[in-house]
């Protein structure tokens, strides 16, 4: 029994790197497809990515969808922030650079925690504030000092970061959703197919006009999108859902916040982007946010929990001597 549940945790470990590669590896995908096709029209790249994962996630838990009332609500709503914040991401793409569009949306970490006071009625601890005011100092280096970089990104930037909250707000909402009844599967299939229904709404509704500009080259575009599509959503919801279940928050956190600096190393690999150092030191201020605010309390608990272990099998010994010298 042992020997599957330590496979169980490695495959999670191995599926959730690669979620973070897929997820990093995005930035840059999605700069290229928007450079070379989708400039006009950013969010069909969304539209086809969360369409084509939306079925394929129904057709692999459909025998544990429920369609009631409340799990289609929380699943609306859920989705309908998911569509919100990778709208203005993508769009924040469009006028930022890969590893700014990576680190900013990093930045939800910063909200989850406040957004889930407003929710859950919990109170951020003071190592949330400490993360918080890293972060943002992460950010502020990320983009006021540019050291005469080329492409202005203020604007794509604030509106990753407007992006990132709403990343923030879906989290919470599911956390919270959670609590009240929904289970994961769901809430992760439903989300996609309420998100993937938005986002072709939109496209077909707002962007449709600029469809005729699309100089879509198939060699170049379509292992992008399959890679995005099949990589970074559908396979990576259902890592993320498989992974969660056999990984402590410690390993979790650690290993999706390589998202943002893989995206980074990839676009200066790719020529996308030079290496600056306002992109390492403030990159690394969001990371050293993230590992502030997710791993240390993870591992405080974790050791608090230890203890209380420990000193409830202490206990117990003490009770069995005692009974022991009884008889």
């Amino acid at each position: 029994m042992r020997v599957k549940k330590d496979k169980g945790h490695l495959l999670g470990l191995i599926m959730l790197s690669m979620t973070a590669i897929f997820w990093g590896a995005g930035f840059v995908l999605n700069d290229q497809l928007l450079s070379s096709a989708f400039y006009g029209a950013p969010n069909l790249i969304n539209a086809t990515r969360f369409g084509v994962s939306a079925i394929i996630l129904a057709v692999i838990f459909c025998k544990k969808l429920k369609f009631d009332r409340k799990t289609i609500l929380f699943g609306l709503i859920g989705g309908a922030m998911l569509f919100a914040g990778f709208t203005l991401q993508i769009y924040g793409l469009r006028s930022s650079t890969p590893s700014h569009n990576g680190f900013f949306t990093a930045s939800y970490i910063i909200f989850v925690p406040f957004i889930a006071w407003i929710l859950l009625k919990k109170r951020p601890s003071w190592i949330m504030f400490v993360g918080v005011a890293v972060a943002l100092t992460g950010l502020a280096i990320l983009n006021f000092f540019t050291d005469g970089q080329d492409k202005p990104t203020l604007i794509g930037d604030l509106l990753t970061l407007a992006g990132a909250i709403l990343f923030a707000s879906q989290i919470a909402w599911t956390d919270f959703s959670l609590k009240k009844g929904a289970d994961t599967v769901n809430m992760t299939v439903w989300q996609c197919v309420f998100a993937a229904v938005l986002f072709i709404l939109y496209t077909v509704i707002f962007e449709s006009k600029n469809y005729s500009a699309i100089n879509f080259d198939a060699g170049y575009c379509v292992w992008r999108l399959i890679v995005t599509t099949l990589g970074g959503t559908a396979f990576a919801y259902f890592a993320q859902t498989y992974a969660q279940n056999r990984l402590n928050a410690t390993e979790t956190s650690q290993i999706l916040a390589c998202e943002s600096p893989i995206g980074a190393l990839l676009s200066v690999a790719c020529g996308i982007e030079i290496f600056r150092w306002n992109t390492l030191v403030g990159g690394l201020l969001v990371i050293a946010a993230v590992i502030i605010m997710e791993v240390i309390p993870a591992v405080t608990a974790n050791r608090a929990k230890r203890k209380t272990h420990a000193e409830a099998d202490g206990e117990n010994g003490a009770e069995a001597d005692d009974s022991h010298s009884t008889e």
